[in-house]
């Protein structure tokens, strides 16, 4: 019961949670595409990685700027096993504003994963701006 109380959680807190980029901007058209890194914890500022292990256990969405990059991590939460992954739809401008399309892949029906709890989340590295950041997961 516990597996399916939590699905529910998540599915009621994407409902909630959820804020398109085409919702946000209204009828603005999808922009540049913007060159990024998916970064490795490792490559990231220390204070950055300090915060967003404060946060992992419940779905966050975080950006932090340092010298003349702009860090922008999403997380999706405890999840009941391991197996999950993020893949990137895109990360563009979309009028004054800059959107991150992500979406969570649970894993393959024939995949053998941990019955440990995971926290998958993402963290990608582009060029500085203070244009505001939209998620659209």
């Amino acid at each position: 019961m516990r597996k399916k109380e939590i699905a529910v959680l998540f599915l009621l807190f994407l409902l909630i949670l959820t804020t398109g980029c085409q919702k946000e901007t209204g009828s603005a058209e999808r922009g540049k595409d913007l060159d990024y890194t998916v970064v490795a914890v490792r490559d990231c500022p220390e204070d950055f990685l300090k915060e967003l292990e404060e946060k992992k256990i419940n779905p966050f969405q975080m950006t932090y700027m340092d010298g003349e990059y702009l860090y922008i991590a999403l997380g999706y939460g405890e999840q009941p096993t391991g197996g999950f992954s993020i893949t990137i739809h895109g990360l563009y401008e979309t009028g004054d504003k800059l959107c991150l399309e992500t979406e969570l892949l649970g894993p393959g029906k024939d995949e053998v994963v941990k019955e440990k709890s995971s926290y998958p989340y993402i963290i990608v590295k582009t060029e500085k701006t203070e244009k505001e950041v939209l998620f659209d997961d």
